[in-house]
């Protein structure tokens, strides 16, 4: 078979894009796993004239009482809230929280059905916690009893299975991205031969029969990529040219040939007339 290479121009932004588009993926996982390292058990602390909730994740911090300033302080049912802005785990619920009977609340709580409602002269939201014995903790805190409970770890399994499946994908990802861009124009050659035009990518090949086909030098208009790769320099898939179905597997787009048998084929050899002299020798058609 001959073998023929698409032409290969140095293009910085299709390095660019090699680096940035897995990162744009990594960065994130990257930061839940460093929220779920950082995530600690919440605890209530009453010492020194002043009750401190901590709830132990990057985000929504800590919330200091000072227990003068406390107005009121009561068991409430929790139900119907809805997240604000803060962590949701499986044990563990944390940050700003609206409940359509308490309204907007600030909570390290463990999600349960109940809690302490703190309110204060102050006027910023209320706090609310959920210790194991809600109305001792009350009791101890309208006394400024030193206290201290640390409520159960959240439970982490759902989202590390998640971040691992999640990771795992967006890490091969990654890397399937920046090999197709850094290396696969490099790597694209068309071969023509043994009844057969036959296409050859970084993945994989593909291939068609010559007889019966014609081909052509051809200017693609309107291109849409329907699967597949359009980056600068390296176009690979199934697109849309001109309102038809076409194959593509070039490295530029400004003057390609057109081969047009089992399916429409726009391929971009360096060496146009050859490759045509090429196809037109496997009893291709090859028009003017």
């Amino acid at each position: 078979m001959r073998e023929f290479s698409p032409p290969v121009r140095p293009s910085k932004l299709r390095v660019v894009l090699a680096v940035a588009l897995p990162l744009l993926v990594l960065i994130p996982i990257g930061g839940l796993l460093a929220i779920l390292l950082g995530q600690s058990p919440a605890t209530y602390t009453i010492a020194d004239g002043a009750l401190t909730v901590r709830t132990g994740d990057f985000f929504t911090g800590t919330r200091t009482v000072r227990l003068a300033e406390v107005s009121d302080a009561r068991v409430a049912p929790l139900s119907g809230g809805r997240r604000v802005a803060g962590t949701a785990l499986p044990g563990f619920c944390g940050g700003r929280f609206r409940y359509p009977d308490l309204g907007t609340v600030w909570q390290a709580t463990t999600c349960s059905r109940v809690g302490v409602v703190i309110r204060t002269t102050s006027g910023d939201v209320p706090v609310v916690i959920s210790p194991p014995d809600p109305e001792v903790f009350i009791e101890r805190l309208h006394a400024g009893t030193a206290t201290q409970v640390t409520l159960p770890a959240p439970d982490k399994g759902p989202l590390w299975v998640l971040l691992t499946v999640v990771g795992l994908g967006s890490l091969i990802a990654g890397v399937l991205v920046g090999a197709v861009l850094l290396l696969g124009p490099g790597k694209m050659r068309y071969r023509v031969g043994d009844g057969a035009l036959e296409v050859v990518t970084l993945f994989g090949r593909q291939s068609w029969p010559t007889r019966g086909a014609r081909a052509r030098e051809y200017t693609p208009q309107r291109l849409l990529r329907v699967a597949g790769t359009a980056a600068p320099g390296y176009y690979t898939g199934r697109f849309r040219e001109s309102g038809q179905a076409a194959r593509v597997y070039a490295t530029e787009l400004g003057r390609v040939v057109l081969f047009e048998g089992e399916a429409r084929v726009l391929v971009s050899p360096e060496d146009r007339a050859t490759f045509l002299q090429a196809l037109a020798d496997a009893g291709v058609t090859v028009e003017a």
